[in-house]
């Protein structure tokens, strides 16, 4: 062990425990399961360096003895012939395996996930070079979705390897490396792994020749696991092969198994080769670790159908269930976004049947592995297939949640209460009729609004021609033939001239005294009652005598 001088010592075996021997095999990477101590008396040779520590008590779940209670030799009296030597068991790990290690720390900055790598039946860190690569690719070995790098420093000899991973390899023996410690290894490299993008009961294909065969895994709780093979037939096969779009061989297809550090989540599967996802099946979750060497591997082939063919699977009948869509030789599904009735009679007319049919969203079945194809359908009803009408192809934020169901053997849409696309031309035909009604309406208010400008401008002529009949009426003579005219003009009436004597008389009839002139400023004129009602009398016509002598008729005064 080293000392706090950075010197290399012996250990002494005061009061030393089994728990003391498992913490010195797990730090160095062995086995914790069998391990052994024993005293001097076994070892010849007489040790030439230091005692470093005495009195050791671990609990059996630290990281290295320096984590555990003990003591400086300063402060005991043991000697070499009290060293303690261990025993530790190779453990039955292969090469290429990797587990994470928890490495607390005596400070919160120090936890952390660190990897160990198992070489020569040994388990131990990796240098943290080329982070990035090497981690993706230890996350995705784990059953993650790739992850972060960091590094940290652990009491635990290294590994003799040099990784240099680009991040899309499945386990790190796919990546190039070579048996040398880098010369600056100055860290150990630690993992922080992201959640995969699945759910429970998607299965994936992995390290086969093809896309189309390898060894299926399945995910839960965001993480890919292996399935164990014990009792698996070509039942189960199909099922698996129809889930991701393909179609099954009914061949036996053997892979190479996953490493010890993925999990094995299902065993003991039994299918009918109807059902649509392996969750639809019997099987046993596995609450303990199961050898890999049984892991399941398919082979599948491409479906014989082309780009654009529809069908439904997984209903009661065939003109029922849900719906996908062909395109390079694999089926997938359609989301619901933006689908209407009418798409649906398209689909339902090119599958061969009459009805208008209805749609739903597949809320139940969400457990799906299929690729999604077609998102935010629209169809203007003339088409014949589906892919004839607008589509989007990108759907990477679409779930199968949204899958779309179809039933083609109903008229209506119950799903969406709507009427079916049979009723499309009736309603139609009630649109336009009542377009017409709107616009017979709009010109009986427009006949009505000229009516009532007219009865206007007649109420105004009739109130001016009974003005002329009451002002006739008050001069007693009826209707007549005099006409009075609205505004009276100038000409056609007499007004006596105002004369100073005229004025000097007036004022005389009202006082003794007349007032006096107004000098350059105009006074208005007081009349009498009799000037002022010449003032309003209509004019009269002057008549000339034989012998040129003139002759005024008096005005008839204007009655009240």
């Amino acid at each position: 062990m080293c000392n706090p001088r950075s010197m290399w010592g012996t250990v002494c075996g005061n009061q030393w425990t089994e728990a003391n021997s498992r913490v010195v095999c797990s730090s160095l990477g062995y086995s914790v399961e069998e391990g052994t101590y024993q005293v001097s008396s076994t070892f010849k040779k007489t040790p030439t360096v230091p005692i470093a520590v005495d009195f050791v008590k671990c609990q059996g779940s630290e990281n290295s003895l320096k984590d555990c209670v003990h003591f400086s030799h300063s402060y005991s009296e043991c000697g070499h012939s009290d060293d303690v030597g261990v025993r530790c068991q190779a453990d039955d790990c292969i090469d290429g395996d990797v587990r994470l290690f928890e490495y607390l720390g005596r400070y919160d900055y120090e936890k952390r996930q660190y990897v160990l790598v198992c070489i020569n039946k040994r388990w131990g860190p990796i240098c943290s070079n080329n982070r990035q690569g090497n981690s993706k690719t230890l996350c995705n070995q784990f059953g993650y979705n790739g992850g972060y790098g960091g590094e940290g420093l652990i009491s635990m000899p290294v590994q003799n390897i040099t990784l240099q991973c680009s991040g899309d390899e499945s386990r790190i023996s796919d990546c190039p490396f070579d048996n040398s410690i880098p010369s600056s290894c100055y860290s150990h490299i630690s993992i922080d792994c992201k959640n995969a993008y699945c759910t429970d009961g998607q299965v994936r294909l992995v390290d086969g020749a093809t896309d189309v065969e390898g060894r299926v895994e399945i995910c839960f709780s965001r993480r890919w696991g292996t399935i164990s093979g014990d009792g698996w037939t070509q039942a189960e096969s199909t099922v698996v092969c129809n889930d991701l779009g393909y179609e099954a061989t009914g061949n036996d297809y053997s892979v190479r198994p996953a490493t010890n550090s993925m999990p094995v989540f299902i065993k003991t599967v039994r299918c009918t080769g109807r059902e649509m996802s392996l969750l639809e099946c019997s099987f046993r979750r596995n609450l303990t670790h199961s050898v890999h060497l049984e892991d399941v591997g398919v082979k599948c082939k491409k479906s014989e159908c082309d780009d654009g063919d529809l069908r439904l699977v997984g209903g009661d009948s065939e003109n029922d269930g849900l719906l996908q869509v062909c395109f390079s030789g694999r089926w997938g599904t359609v989301n619901v976004d933006g689908w209407t009735d009418v798409d649906t009679q398209v689909t339902c007319r090119q599958l061969g049947f009459n009805n208008a049919g209805q749609y739903s969203a597949n809320a139940v079945r969400k457990a799906l592995s299929t690729p999604i194809y077609m998102d935010n359908v629209g169809c203007h009803g003339t088409e014949t297939r589906l892919t004839d009408c607008a589509y989007h192809r990108d759907t990477s934020e679409d779930s199968h949640s949204g899958d779309i169901w179809i039933d083609c053997s109903s008229s209506s849409n119950s799903a969406n209460n709507i009427e079916s696309n049979n009723n499309t031309a009736t309603d139609s035909g009630d649109n336009v009729t009542g377009l017409i009604v709107a616009l017979v309406a709009l010109v009986g208010l427009v006949l009505l609004s000229i009516a009532f400008v007219g009865y206007i401008l007649w109420s105004k002529r009739l109130h001016k021609k009974m003005r002329v009949y009451y002002r006739n009426s008050a001069q007693g003579k009826g209707e007549g033939n005099v006409k009075i005219p609205d505004e009276p003009d100038s000409k056609d009436y007499e007004i006596p001239k105002r004369t100073t004597a005229t004025q000097d008389a007036h004022y005389a009839s009202l006082s003794s005294s007349p007032p006096a002139k107004p000098s350059g400023i105009y006074q208005p004129l007081k009349l009498s009652t009799l000037e002022r009602e010449s003032c309003y009398a209509a004019p009269q016509k002057v008549t000339r005598g034989n012998g040129g002598g003139k002759g005024k008729n008096p005005p008839p005064p204007l009655r009240h």
